[in-house]
């Protein structure tokens, strides 16, 4: 069995190298990927010394998440490989979190998408994985629970899905990428599962895409269309891939409305919705 890692890191050097150790106890003929994305702190370097066997590729400083896995996968898949494994490079596997993995796709006969539980480090909170249709956070069950809209932290992705679907989409910059290619499965009838435990701790990176608080309406749509905000663009292509159209408009203009209203006036109409927490 073949296994490909994927990471894109920039600039957190002691996360990076965590979850590289974590997964090399667990996993030490993992074939790794790793897009460094212009780091300064010596990532590279140290991963070097340390691992020498990661293969790192050197990213313009502009990849971000999505077009960083990207690039991990389109050199990954010249290897021809069994099982291609998504990290977000701030977590830390547990020691049973391939063999969970492995059980759940199994559960989808080999032809599924298993993302695991993420749990924060003190282990009372389930931060990631997936969402149901309703956009409810999946928890901990006996058996695999399907998910639609997916989380990337940690994630297995058998040959057979790549055949049929390809991998992540360039367009995706930083962010909606992983939720598209869950999508994606969905839509040509490969199944999206959960782990039924959580099979890694992580950090919980709650704030606010789509609007900032206290800032000029200039910087507010700065802020928006950047790679690490909700741009209007890639929103409106994303939604009119899998919703349609009408759906695409509707919440383009509503990104323009949230985002042109004083934050008084939001604050009236939405809470604390638009905050980050």
């Amino acid at each position: 069995m073949k296994i490909a890692a994927l990471l894109t890191c920039f600039n957190r050097k002691n996360k990076t190298l965590a979850c590289l150790q974590s997964l090399f106890n667990i996993v030490p003929n993992c074939h790794v990927y790793l897009v460094d994305d212009g780091s300064t702190d010596e990532t590279s370097e140290t991963i070097k010394q340390t691992y020498p066997q990661v293969h790192i590729i050197k990213g313009n400083g502009n990849l971000f998440w999505s077009r960083g896995m990207y690039t991990a996968w389109k050199e990954a898949i010249k290897g021809s490989y069994d099982f291609y494994l998504w990290l977000n490079d701030d977590i830390e596997l547990y020691p049973f979190f391939l063999k969970e993995l492995m059980e759940c796709m199994a559960y989808g006969q080999n032809q599924c998408i298993v993302s695991g539980l993420i749990e924060n480090f003190e282990k009372t909170e389930i931060l990631y994985g997936g969402s149901d249709k309703n956009k409810k956070l999946i928890q901990p069950n006996k058996t695999p629970q399907e998910i639609t809209f997916m989380n990337g932290n940690v994630v297995l992705i058998p040959a057979y899905v790549v055949d049929k679907i390809g991998i992540i989409d360039p367009i995706f910059h930083h962010d909606l990428g992983d939720v598209d290619y869950g999508l994606s499965a969905i839509e040509n009838n490969i199944k999206v599962y959960t782990t039924t435990r959580p099979i890694a701790a992580g950090y919980k990176n709650d704030f606010c895409r789509i609007r900032k608080w206290n800032t000029s309406l200039k910087q507010r749509f700065k802020k928006l269309n950047s790679p690490l905000g909700s741009p209007i663009s890639i929103n409106f292509y994303f939604r009119k891939k899998h919703f349609g159209i009408i759906n695409a408009i509707v919440f383009s203009i509503y990104l323009y409305i949230i985002n042109l209203l004083p934050d008084s006036l939001v604050e009236k109409i939405w809470g604390e919705t638009y905050k980050d927490k």
